[in-house]
């Protein structure tokens, strides 16, 4: 791997979009930033490989890293912490690369980490965001956000979208304190963590868009993962809020 130049680095987890991982590179460059590329491939299997190593060897500001196999997508956004503060970074921007994410939103995430450490995209409509999600997976979503906020409250609203801020701060809290989930409810754990380690959390609203290329990647059986994984948290915020966690 070699060090890049500049100070931020947007990182986006792929496995088969192909149809989407051009268009989201091609916005995503187009910005006025001064920042890097970093992309994790789980060895996908539809031409999504390729695009991105012709990309690759045709702009320095972009990185592959290819993992053999599905790994996980929480272990990926490990890996890009860990890959951004090894390097010098001084923000992490991530997110998906199916479109739901508009990359024209980067610089309001970017603007607001001036004033806090971790900085979310909410979807909710009482903060301006809007979701356009269907059926199942706008109930989902919207079920497990208000169920967080209800039993392991941050001060936030968006607990389960990818697409959030990073500074060096809220990186180097999760490299000393790991999440357990490898899997999508990561997300869900790691802003709990952000409000453990007593860091300034905050989040923009943007309008989260319904994938037009490819399926969701999300397992069927997530429901009931990301229920165990609230459940542990609520059982790990007692034990924070009796002081057994506190610093």
């Amino acid at each position: 791997m070699t060090p890049k130049s500049n100070k931020v680095l947007i990182f986006t987890p792929t496995y088969n979009e192909k149809l989407n991982v051009g268009i989201w590179l091609d916005k995503v460059l187009s910005l006025d930033l001064e920042a890097d590329l970093l992309v994790i491939d789980d060895s996908s299997t539809d031409g999504t490989l390729e695009t991105l190593m012709l990309r690759e060897e045709s702009d320095s500001r972009l990185k592959v890293h290819i993992r053999a196999g599905k790994c996980g997508v929480g272990s990926a956004h490990a890996w890009a912490i860990n890959y951004a503060l090894s390097f010098g970074y001084s923000h992490l921007v991530a997110m998906d690369a199916d479109l739901s994410h508009n990359p024209s939103d980067i610089p309001k995430l970017l603007g607001d980490s001036t004033m806090a450490n971790y900085v979310v995209a909410t979807r909710n409509k009482s903060k301006g965001g809007k979701n356009e999600l269907t059926g199942l997976r706008k109930l989902w979503s919207m079920g497990a956000n208000v169920l967080c906020r209800i039993v392991i409250p941050t001060g936030l609203t968006e607990y389960t979208t990818s697409f959030r801020c990073y500074d060096r701060k809220a990186m180097e809290a999760l490299r000393s304190n790991s999440p357990k989930n490898e899997g999508y409810s990561y997300f869900i754990e790691v802003t709990e963590l952000m409000y453990q380690s007593r860091l300034n959390l905050d989040e923009v609203p943007i309008t989260f868009h319904n994938r037009e290329f490819d399926e969701s990647k999300i397992p069927k059986m997530q429901i009931f993962i990301s229920a165990g994984t609230i459940l542990r948290l609520v059982l790990g915020r007692i034990y924070f809020l009796m002081g057994f966690g506190g610093k």
